[in-house]
């Protein structure tokens, strides 16, 4: 017994000097507390930025990060309208080179989600995050700018409808769809709901542009002239009084919002209702604003909200900006229209056919 016990306390020390001598053996890596950050290089862009070039490729490159350890490293471009990256972060593309390239009507599309106007120009900061892992700081390059000027172009953003007694119960028609300006499951725009013979007019929603399902109906709660409620795959149409409302749509949470809005139109000499009655203009979410194609005579017109005069937009000085109860603006000659007018921008185009 006593041998077993000087054997065992022996073998115990000896493992113990092993494993000390294999702990002593093991290099771990060491992260710098600096780490090397990438050194970006000024983008490459031969071609114009214009809708001619949406397919060519705009190069970004950049030297590897150091973090003083061997690792297999991840780079990621991110571009922003702040110097501080402190809003409307954009990741483009991620990749394990020292090289990414980017479409230009990516980075077109991207500018127009931030809501810059269509034709000037804006400062974009750019810069490269690499990475290795969850536990380690991200690493930043210095940040670059580019400007570029954003060009008309419309985004695909994912769309659900809003069929109802105004619209002819049209799944997919025009005037009854809402946007994912995230590319997310909320989904938003603004519906004009009359039908044309009642005070109040009904609608549900529809996840395809038909009937084949899944849609929604169900309840609204009524708060002053706002509604909202919840999604129902079984419920009955949606009711509201007569008017046009902000709606959004979360399909995942299954709420729907209704928020009272303003309901544009075109009024002045120039247009077809004169100076007496507003000619409606039709919201086009795609591209968040209101627009029209009619026949104009010369004269002029100006932008009228809900059939009253209490707001209206003219164009003081004809700069292209809108001016509350601002001076008329100029039809020179007669012909067909496309008019649009962006009431958060102050914005509109009038383009003869």
């Amino acid at each position: 017994m006593k041998k077993i016990k000087i054997t065992l306390t022996i073998f115990i020390a000896a493992l113990g000097f092993l494993l000390s001598s294999c702990a002593r053996d093991i290099t771990e890596p060491t992260i710098s507390s600096s780490p090397t950050k990438s050194t970006l290089a000024d983008l490459s862009l031969t071609v114009a930025f214009t809708v001619n070039n949406a397919d060519s490729l705009i190069t970004f490159s950049w030297s590897a990060a150091d973090f003083g350890f061997s690792s297999s490293t991840s780079y990621a471009l991110q571009l922003s309208p702040k110097s501080d990256f402190s809003s409307n972060v954009a990741t483009l593309f991620t990749t394990q080179k020292s090289k990414g390239m980017a479409k230009v009507g990516d980075i077109n599309t991207l500018i127009l989600s931030w809501n810059y106007a269509i034709g000037t120009p804006v400062t974009v900061y750019y810069r490269i995050a690499a990475s290795v892992s969850s536990s380690v700081a991200t690493v930043y390059s210095d940040t670059k700018t580019k400007s570029f000027t954003p060009y008309d172009a419309v985004i695909n953003y994912p769309m659900i409808y809003v069929p109802g007694a105004y619209q002819g119960w049209s799944p997919g028609a025009d005037n009854g769809r809402l946007y994912s300006y995230g590319f997310n499951s909320q989904y938003a725009g603004i519906i004009r709901i009359k039908d044309g013979t009642n005070a109040a007019s009904e609608f549900k929603i529809t996840v395809n542009p038909n009937w084949n399902g899944p849609n929604y109906g169900g309840t609204l709660t009524k708060t002053g002239n706002n509604y909202a409620g919840t999604l129902d795959a079984n419920g009955g149409n949606f009711s509201v009084s007569a008017g046009t409302y902000a709606m959004v749509v979360d399909v995942n949470a299954k709420t729907i919002t209704l928020t009272k809005t303003d309901d544009w139109g075109l009024i002045g000499d120039a247009t077809p209702g004169g100076w007496s009655t507003s000619t409606p203009m039709f919201y086009n979410g795609q591209r968040k604003m209101w627009e029209i194609t009619t026949n104009l005579t010369a004269g002029s017109f100006k932008f009228r909200a809900n059939d009253a005069w209490d707001l209206n937009y003219g164009d003081t000085g004809a700069d292209g900006t809108l001016n509350a109860g601002g001076d008329n603006i100029a039809i020179a000659t007669a012909g067909n229209y496309l008019i649009r007018f962006d009431p958060v921008k102050l914005t509109y185009t009038v383009k003869k056919n």
